[in-house]
């Protein structure tokens, strides 16, 4: 008989629980909350007018000038990060890079070439020995060589060493050369590389804005590119009721109504807005995984959806 008197008393407790958590949620919905509602079944927080929304969704632009010569999608199709989309006529583009390439090779060869250098260094010996010889022969036999040819031959030494000092320059030179048509050679494969448009993630390309044959400029948009792998779910809770029960990492049940069924999918916590909204309001961000079947996603942006957040 007491068994069954607790029983009966648990049973009446977690009634009142449920029915005071109603209350709140009319009583919210009643104060102007609107959009959201947000409630907790035992220790889960359940978010529901939620919508699904896309993680990524760009207008791939044109990031340089042109025409449109190949276009290698199609709508609905499913490309990979780094797959090609469009190629924007690069020839005067490639003749650039055959010049920087030409001018790389012709300053490496300069830079490597040291005979200049090795020539002054021996010009200078040569120098220095016939100063030398001059001198001695007027040791032993003053004014074998006047002052007009001593004075010829010291200036030929300086000429030859400062020979040397500009040798050197000039090798500094050739290979500052080479260093700056290394980087003119990377700047010419860059601007041929911004001609090749790749897609920049995962997805479906929803729709294409250009066409083959068409000329474009920097950040015309060629194509609409839409990550459907992993999408987002954005809800709204209330900083009175939820306020430090939520973290980001959290995992989460989503359910989304396909129209034919209800999906379910797991996620996590991924954003936690700081501002707070009028009534006390602050969006909450899912991400959530996509499956396909039968090669459709199973889940797409803008169908209405709930999420579950267990709260240990």
């Amino acid at each position: 008989m007491v068994q069954r008197t607790m029983a009966h008393s648990r049973m009446a407790q977690q009634c009142l629980r449920r029915l005071s958590l109603l209350l709140v949620g009319c009583i919210s919905t009643a104060g102007g909350s609107v959009g959201w509602e947000a409630a907790c079944w035992g220790e889960d927080i359940l978010v529901e007018d939620c919508y699904v929304s896309p993680l990524n969704d760009v207008d791939v632009p044109a990031e340089a000038q042109g025409v449109i010569r190949v276009l290698e999608v199609d709508e609905g199709q499913t490309v990979v990060a780094g797959q090609g989309l469009a190629t924007i006529d690069d020839r005067e583009a490639q003749i650039n890079k055959d010049l920087a390439r030409i001018e790389l090779e012709k300053a490496a060869e300069q830079a490597a070439n040291d005979v200049r250098i090795r020539y002054a260094r021996e010009d200078a010996k040569v120098s220095a020995s016939e100063l030398d010889a001059a001198k001695t022969a007027n040791k032993r036999q003053p004014g074998t060589f006047g002052e007009a040819e001593m004075r010829k031959m010291r200036l030929q030494l300086s000429r030859s060493t400062l020979g040397i000092e500009q040798a050197e320059l000039d090798q500094k030179d050739y290979i500052y050369a080479q260093e700056s048509n290394t980087v003119k050679l990377r700047a010419a494969e860059e601007e041929i590389g911004r001609r090749n448009i790749e897609a920049p993630f995962a997805g479906v390309v929803v729709d294409i804005q250009t066409r083959k044959g068409e000329w474009v400029n920097p950040g015309d948009p060629l194509l609409r590119l839409v990550q459907m792998d992993r999408l987002s779910i954005d809800g709204f809770l209330n900083v009175k009721d939820d306020r430090g029960r939520v973290q980001k990492g959290m995992p989460v049940v989503a359910t989304v109504d396909t129209g034919a069924a209800k999906f379910e999918t797991k996620g996590k916590v991924s954003f936690i807005s700081p501002l707070v909204q009028a009534g006390g309001n602050f969006r909450v961000r899912v991400e959530v995984k996509n499956t396909q079947k039968d090669g459709q996603w199973m889940l797409r942006p803008g169908l209405p959806a709930t999420f579950r957040i267990p709260v240990n």
